[in-house]
């Protein structure tokens, strides 16, 4: 499934469907189809060749291999979905005292995410939970230490954008604008600091449509759902970042989510 999901998020990076990626390449639908679910698995150098159709080039490199996190992942996977942010809050939060007491700030806690998260959902503002709580909500053995909520909302939703900063504890700024904004916005909450970050397009993706396609709702509390990216396009987002640290454990993470979820197919 690693040839999978590397076609489809080189699709989904050049903002092509299925259909426009098979008339570049020259080849039916139906076969991207089957590639981008496993179906079937293509050769390198059809790989290759479809990667290309997207502009993109599949560069290749030999490294140690490194299994660190797959123990991390392995137990994060077992525990239902919806459960998971809490426990990476819980386990990063003595992480977060030390950073906030260098700061001279009180720790926010997984409570104080959840507000914002509420607060969102209080005025229905319509939108896609991207960023490290995404990630950790996906499997991440990568714990999410900056209380940070980064969202990608629709457009056209400056009023209840600002209701939602406002009661969180933050100002909105003439920046929440109908359409949103070129370049994110943050705003620090008056929830012990939590950051919540509206970008209206990560690198590599085409926006809030985009990720809206194969986002996930998750329950993560008896009273709020959201909106999770797609693991996948996690993925694309930090391939696309300047920031790169995250993606060898997101990579990682995508390979043994996508083996469990086959597994449990088979065994059915």
């Amino acid at each position: 499934m690693v040839s999978a999901a590397l076609l489809t998020q080189a699709r989904r990076s050049a903002g092509l469907s299925q259909r426009a990626l098979a008339a570049r390449a020259g080849v039916a639908q139906q076969e991207i189809t089957r590639y981008e679910r496993g179906r079937v698995t293509p050769s390198l150098e059809r790989l290759r060749a479809l990667i290309a159709a997207c502009g993109l080039e599949l560069t290749f490199a030999l490294a140690r291999a490194d299994d660190s996190y797959d123990a991390q992942i392995v137990a994060v996977l077992a525990l239902a979905q919806s459960l998971r942010l809490e426990h990476a809050l819980r386990d990063a939060q003595p992480l977060r005292v030390a950073r906030a007491q260098a700061s001279g700030a009180s720790a926010p806690t997984h409570a104080d995410v959840l507000g914002v998260l509420r607060a969102l959902d209080r005025v229905a503002v319509r939108y896609v939970l991207i960023g490290e709580l995404a990630e950790v909500m996906h499997g991440s053995p990568l714990l999410p230490i900056t209380s940070t909520v980064t969202i990608v909302a629709r457009a056209g939703q400056r009023d209840s954008l600002s209701a939602a900063i406002t009661a969180s504890g933050g100002q909105p700024t003439a920046s929440v604008a109908t359409s949103l904004i070129d370049a994110p916005a943050r705003f620090t909450l008056g929830l012990d600091g939590v950051e919540l970050v509206v970008a209206p397009a990560p690198a590599g993706t085409q926006g809030y449509e985009d990720l809206r396609r194969d986002a996930t709702s998750v329950r993560i509390d008896e009273d709020l759902t959201v909106m999770v990216a797609s693991l996948i396009d996690l993925v694309r987002v930090a391939e696309a970042s300047e920031d790169r640290a995250r993606l060898p454990a997101l990579r990682r993470t995508l390979e043994l989510a996508t083996a469990t979820a086959d597994a449990s197919a088979d065994a059915a």
